[in-house]
């Protein structure tokens, strides 16, 4: 009914509202539980603001579980302009990112390994596709340039593992490249060591502050480690396509093209050394008495360790090496000077299989950290103890071979066993590959050439010729990615890598889809026991494993937005926004899918309190969207959204700090403000209203956190050695992309709510 006259509210009348965030997240109709849990599932999704309904239809190539994926990155590469692919080995990653390119019909670059270069441009030319292809190899050199082609808009990372580290050159380059494009990241390897890690990588297409309202308030922060690791973990998943194979299997496991994968049989294990036992234990012996290199010591023994539980002649060459240090080291001492980059250079050159360009920071300090004699002396006595020609590793890898049919391939991680093993397999039909150089026995070829005799089919290429059949690839690790090698039936491991996730690597190139076995096999060499307790290897690999699971590494820790994706679709048509559904459920709980800015949160409510757990979210939203109704509890609702508020609350306060000091307050960027406020200052004095205007965006995009590659194109301009003035720093800014939204206040509101109970 209408006032007839206006109330008299006096501010006696007045009263604090005992939780001011219960207006704000205020549900609305009740609503059948399936559209609900659709709706919250599409809502963390961020599917509604990108649907695709003018769309062309899939390409025809795409197999049931790779539409999917393909339409999740297109709306995560739509909504945050990049996207990570990340399905377990051999689940056609490439297909799924080229159809992404080519739906989005815009120019695109791929950036892959240059051993992949040949399988990109068959693929290419397969679906009548053009792309410039830039190297990995390439970008680590300072004058790489794209072709003359139409401006990029997508960038196809493959192996983007490989850029995890931002203190490359590689990574810097690609950096700059991206900047105002899309980047799509393909590996089925995303977490080496932890999880943080990936934030490097988000970086070349995020601005520092863009994942506050998921709990991430800095991404340069999260790389650091210094960011709860399961906000971390849920993030990620958010910008994630990453499946295991066993959940592809049992979600589109059905069907006119179901996915069709080997087996994998129980890994074997041998334990076995590279010598005899009583000659192996006096060479470990020998080995833990050097001490030369100061500091480096330990990791001049861990490398001697390595090369002798790969084979004698690869110990052999790096101890040449390391005597070869002493003998600089002491020159060097003599003179009064450290080893330098030079020094390093000579004894480890790029490619090789000892320390590389890793050491350069190492230098060998004069006096006590230099060579002695007992080192010298230890030296001598490893060179007699290791002359022996007697090789039980090599020996159990013939009498497994001679027992199995079917292609094996051999990964080690020395060229030297690589060589010494094509001359003790010689009764074998036998190839190897190292870099881009191959052998068919003792006569050298070209990698593709012996790529092409082993693995004919994977590889597109005819038969080969009656002398060039091939049944055993040896291999280093270069070997270990990407490629189609699912001619061969059994992945031999000669030596553990320092990661797990290289060891899923190297399985991944015959555990693919299409693979013409039925069955795979794997094998693992570990070393005898006191030099396993030397390296203390296996234990590193399997605390490596259990860092990563603890941080919801790997396809199983980020799959839960794929099973979202399949709630969404098949719980029917979502409820409006606000509507919230009651369940019987064993468990009790509440499901909050709020929005907060430009995010949407899944937060659960228990008796215990409340926790941003969107994981847990999606599981509680499967179970409700099968569930029988119940009675709608609205005091219920309310209490789990007062012990939500806390949360809410201080997640709004992160986003609006992000708005004035999203950037660490020691960058250059942010010391640069000043010197532009004054001179927006004088703009002012002046009544230019257009110059005022264009300092304010410039001072906006100061104070706001940076992509990966704007800080590296702002780092690039002061460096010049000309003088700097404000308009070149205006001009960096116009060069840029807008920066968006993040000026404006964040906002809140209830999306959709699940009581269970």
């Amino acid at each position: 009914m209408p006032w007839t006259h206006p109330p008299r509210i006096l501010s006696e009348h007045l009263a604090p509202l005992p939780e001011p965030l219960a207006c704000l997240l205020t549900a609305g109709t009740v609503g059948p539980a399936p559209a609900v849990a659709a709706l919250g599932a599409r809502a963390l999704l961020d599917l509604a603001p990108v649907a695709l309904e003018d769309r062309a239809p899939w390409p025809a190539w795409l197999a049931p579980h790779q539409v999917p994926a393909t339409e999740r990155l297109l709306g995560i590469l739509a909504r945050h302009g990049g996207a990570l692919l990340a399905d377990a080995v051999g689940l056609g990653k490439s297909y799924v990112a080229l159809a992404v390119a080519l739906v989005l019909g815009e120019p695109f670059a791929l950036v892959v390994p240059a051993v992949l270069v040949r399988q990109w441009r068959a693929l290419l030319e397969e679906h009548g596709a053009e792309a410039p292809i830039l190297t990995h190899e390439s970008l680590s050199a300072s004058t790489v340039r794209l072709p003359n082609r139409p401006t990029v808009r997508l960038f196809v990372v493959d192996e983007a593992h490989r850029f995890r580290n931002p203190a490359t050159n590689r990574y810097r380059a690609l950096a700059r490249f991206v900047v105002g494009a899309r980047v799509l990241l393909v590996t089925a390897t995303p977490v080496h060591n932890r999880i943080a890690d990936l934030f490097h990588l988000f970086r070349l297409f995020l601005r520092d502050h863009d994942l506050t309202a998921l709990g991430v308030p800095s991404l340069c922060l999260a790389a650091r480690g210094d960011v709860d690791p399961h906000a971390v973990t849920a993030a990620a998943a958010r910008l994630s396509v990453s499946r295991s194979r066993e959940r592809v299997q049992a979600a589109y496991g059905t069907g006119p093209a179901v996915l069709s994968s080997p087996e994998r049989a129980p890994g074997e294990v041998i334990r076995v050394g590279a010598a005899p036992d009583a000659e192996l234990q006096r060479l470990v012996t020998g080995i833990a008495r050097l001490e030369a290199g100061g500091e480096a010591a330990v990791l001049f023994r861990l490398l001697l360790l390595s090369q002798l539980a790969s084979s004698l002649p690869a110990f052999r060459a790096s101890l040449a090496r390391y005597e070869a240090f002493l003998e600089l080291g002491a020159a060097a001492a003599a003179q009064g000077r450290a080893l330098g980059r030079r020094d390093f250079r000579q004894l480890f050159p790029a490619g090789s299989d000892d320390l590389q360009l890793a050491f350069f920071p190492l230098v060998l300090p004069p006096g006590s950290g230099a060579a002695t004699e007992r080192d010298c002396d230890v030296v001598r006595r490893l060179r007699a103890f290791a002359a022996s020609s007697d090789d039980p590793k090599a020996g159990a890898l013939a009498r497994l071979l001679d027992g199995r049919v079917g292609k094996t391939i051999v990964f080690v991680q020395s060229r030297a066993t690589v060589h010494h093993l094509m001359r003790r397999l010689r009764g074998h039909r036998l190839a190897a590959v190292t870099g881009e150089r191959g052998w068919f026995g003792s006569e050298p070829t070209g990698r593709e050439n012996v790529l092409r005799a082993f693995a004919p089919r994977a590889q597109g290429g005819p038969l080969p010729a009656p002398a060039l059949e091939t049944d055993v690839l040896v291999a280093t690790d270069l070997l270990s990615e990407g490629l189609n090698l699912q001619d061969a039936a059994r992945v031999i491991h000669y030596d553990l890598p320092w990661s797990p996730a290289r060891l899923a690597q190297r399985v991944g190139r015959i555990d693919r889809a299409g693979s013409p076995h039925e069955r795979i096999e794997t094998v693992t060499f570990l070393p005898p026991l006191p030099l396993a307790d030397a390296l203390a290897m296996e234990r590193r690999l399997v605390a490596k494993r259990r860092t990563q699971s603890r941080a919801g590494a790997g396809t199983r820790g980020l799959d839960w937005c794929d099973r979202l994706h399949d709630l969404a679709a098949r719980a029917g048509p979502p409820a409006t926004p606000g509507t919230c559904a009651a369940v019987a459920a064993a468990e009790r709980a509440v499901v909050l899918v709020v929005r907060l800015g430009r995010q949407v949160e899944g937060v659960v409510v228990t008796d215990a309190g409340a926790r941003a757990d969107p994981a847990r979210a999606t599981r509680l939203l499967e179970r409700a969207a099968a569930a029988e109704p119940a009675p709608f509890d609205r005091a219920a609702l309310e209490r789990a959204i007062r012990r939500a508020a806390p949360l809410v609350r201080s997640r709004l306060a992160a986003l609006e700090d992000a708005r004035w000091r999203a950037a660490p307050r020691d960058r250059l960027s942010r010391r640069l403000i000043p010197w532009v406020l004054a001179a927006a200052r004088r703009a002012a004095a002046r009544r230019r209203p257009a110059d005022l205007a264009r300092f304010d965006g410039l001072v906006s995009r100061l104070a706001l956190g940076m992509t990966a590659g704007e800080e590296r194109r702002l780092e690039d301009l002061l460096a010049r050695r000309a003088p700097l003035a404000v308009r070149d720093v205006l001009a960096w800014h116009e060069s840029l992309p807008p920066l968006g939204a993040g000026a404006e206040a964040p906002q809140v509101e209830l999306v959709a709510a699940m009581v269970l109970g």
